[in-house]
C-alpha cells in the first residue's frame, strides 16, 4: 500500500514538473504583443519640415521590429484606422483612458510613446517610454541621440534595448536582419514619412467610395515613395510601397 501511495506522489511530481516545463516554453514561445503609437515633434530645429515624422517614425520602428521574432508589432494600419475610428487628436494620444481604450482594441498588453527633437548641429534626439496598457504605467524609458545620417542605426539600437526591456532574447538570424539596412540621406526618410500621409489619405478616401480621389492620393504617394527610395538610397520598404501603390491604383480602374 506504501508503494502505491509513494508511486502515486512520483507521478504526481513527474507531472506537475513536466507541466511546469510545458508552461514555460509555451510562455518562451509567445511573442510579446506591443503597438507603437505615433511621436510627438519637439524639435528646436526645422520643427514644421518633420511633422510628417510623427507618423513616419512610428511606422519605421515598426518595420525594425517586426524583424525580431519574439515580438509582435501592431500594424500602423490598424493603428490609424482606429485613431480615425475613434476621432482622437494629438492629445488624446497621451490620455490615460485612451491608451488603455487602445490597447484592448488592438490587443496589446504594452505601449510604446516616443517624441523625438532636432537639435543644433544637425543632432537628432530620440525618446520611447514603454507603458503597461492595463494600468498606464511606465516600464520602461530609452533614448539615442546621434547625427541625422544615423537615423536608421538609432532606431536599430532601440529596437535591441526594447527587445532587452520585453526580455525577448534575439537570436543572430534576428541581429542579421535588423543590421541589413544601412542608414542612407535623412531627407529619404523624411520624404517616406510625407508619402505614408497620402497613402493613409488615399485608403479613406476609398472607404468613402470616393476612388477618383482616392486614385490621385495614391500616385501622390506612389511619387513620393520613389523620391524617398531614390533620397534614401535604397530604403527597402518604400520599395515595398511603391508595389503597394501600383496594386492599389490599379484596383480602382
Amino acid at each position: 500500500m506504501k508503494q502505491k501511495h509513494l508511486l502515486f506522489g512520483l507521478l504526481t511530481v513527474c507531472a506537475f514538473l513536466l507541466n511546469m516545463v510545458f508552461v514555460q516554453q509555451a510562455h518562451a514561445g509567445d511573442p510579446k504583443t506591443i503597438a507603437v503609437l505615433y511621436f510627438e515633434n519637439n524639435s528646436v530645429v526645422d520643427r514644421e519640415k518633420l511633422d510628417p515624422l510623427k507618423k513616419g517614425l512610428a511606422d519605421m520602428m515598426i518595420t525594425e521590429m517586426t524583424k525580431i521574432k519574439g515580438i509582435k508589432v501592431v500594424e500602423r494600419q490598424r493603428i490609424q484606422s482606429i485613431i480615425e475610428e475613434l476621432n482622437l487628436n494629438e492629445t488624446d494620444m497621451v490620455d490615460k483612458t485612451t491608451t488603455q481604450k487602445m490597447g484592448k482594441l488592438l490587443g496589446a498588453k504594452v505601449m510604446l510613446f516616443g517624441g523625438f527633437s532636432n537639435l543644433f548641429n544637425d543632432q537628432l534626439r530620440i525618446d520611447i517610454r514603454i507603458v503597461r496598457t492595463e494600468t498606464g504605467e511606465t516600464l520602461k524609458a530609452e533614448y539615442e541621440t546621434g547625427e541625422l545620417e544615423e537615423f536608421l542605426t538609432m532606431l536599430q539600437s532601440l529596437v535591441k534595448k526594447i527587445a532587452d526591456d520585453l526580455e525577448v532574447k534575439m537570436s543572430s538570424d534576428d541581429e542579421d536582419r535588423l543590421e541589413a539596412s544601412k542608414d542612407g540621406n535623412f531627407n529619404g526618410y523624411v520624404t517616406y514619412a510625407k508619402a505614408l500621409n497620402f497613402e493613409d489619405q488615399g485608403k479613406k478616401l476609398e472607404k468613402q467610395g470616393k476612388k477618383s480621389e482616392a486614385k490621385t492620393a495614391y500616385e501622390s504617394a506612389r511619387t513620393m515613395y520613389q523620391k524617398a527610395f531614390d533620397e534614401s538610397e535604397g530604403y527597402e520598404p518604400a520599395k515595398q510601397k511603391i508595389d503597394e501603390m501600383v496594386s492599389l491604383i490599379s484596383k480602382l480602374k
